[in-house]
């Protein structure tokens, strides 16, 4: 019976823990968002307004506006948009 409860246990304990990474959505980053979805006026470039309306999930939209903006015009490309990695979050 003791051999039967450790069984449990363990089993008990991974379901929970597979749970939990299922809730956090595991190792996988938020899915980007379509260029589309965020040049709202259809101009072909993303300007700040635009970019800000959609309220990143996290850090400042201005920061992360200017580090997705490689050539510093003030409008995000669909090539920069696409050209953008994210920094790893650290755990």
């Amino acid at each position: 019976m003791k051999h039967f409860s450790t069984l449990a246990t363990v089993a008990i304990l991974s379901i929970a823990f597979s749970a939990n990474v299922a809730a956090r959505g595991g190792d996988n980053p938020p899915e980007r968002p379509d260029f589309s979805t965020i040049d709202t006026d259809g101009d072909g470039v993303i300007s700040f307004e635009e970019f800000s309306a959609k309220k990143p999930p996290h850090g400042d939209a201005q920061t992360i506006f200017d580090s997705i903006d490689a050539d510093g015009n003030g409008e995000i490309s669909e090539q920069e948009l696409s050209d953008h990695k994210p920094p790893r979050r650290e755990r």
